[in-house]
């Protein structure tokens, strides 16, 4: 795991298990920490790790299917306009995020509420699948749209 710094650029490498997480959460929380007038800071820095658990959970368990791979994170902070932007690789298997069904909110099914809830946290949320590298991007308006 490598974790670098270049005008708001920091980028990691991690093991595709449950155990990097908390190593994935530590550089979030430090990164978002710099911003010093960063309203409600404890609930967005809990909102944008949360969503990128659910992503990293997601590539471990259905790219990797549990069975190890790399997850390549970028993190571009840009402090003047408060765009934080979150791209995931990963080289496992793809799917089609479009045949993704969306919750049904009324039950109370104990899975598949992990996209809809990235959805929910983040402001753009793109898959893009392909055979040899698959790309997510998150992207938070840290001060609001």
């Amino acid at each position: 795991m490598a974790q670098t710094r270049k005008n708001g650029y920091f980028q990691l490498d991690v093991p595709a298990v449950v155990n990097s997480l908390p190593v994935v959460s530590n550089a979030f929380s430090a990164i978002l920490e710099q911003i010093n007038e960063l309203p409600e800071k404890e609930i967005i820095t809990y909102n944008v790790m949360l969503a990128v658990h659910e992503i990293c959970t997601n590539i471990i368990e259905h790219a990797y299917e549990n069975k190890g791979g790399r997850i390549a994170i970028d993190i571009q902070l840009d402090e003047q306009s408060g765009v934080l932007t979150v791209d995931l690789f990963d080289q496992g298997r793809s799917f089609d995020l479009a045949n993704v069904p969306q919750p049904d909110l009324d039950s109370a099914p104990i899975r598949g509420y992990g996209l809809f809830l990235v959805r929910e946290l983040m402001d753009d949320v793109n898959y893009t699948p392909n055979h040899e590298r698959n790309h997510w991007r998150l992207v938070k308006h840290l001060f609001g749209k």
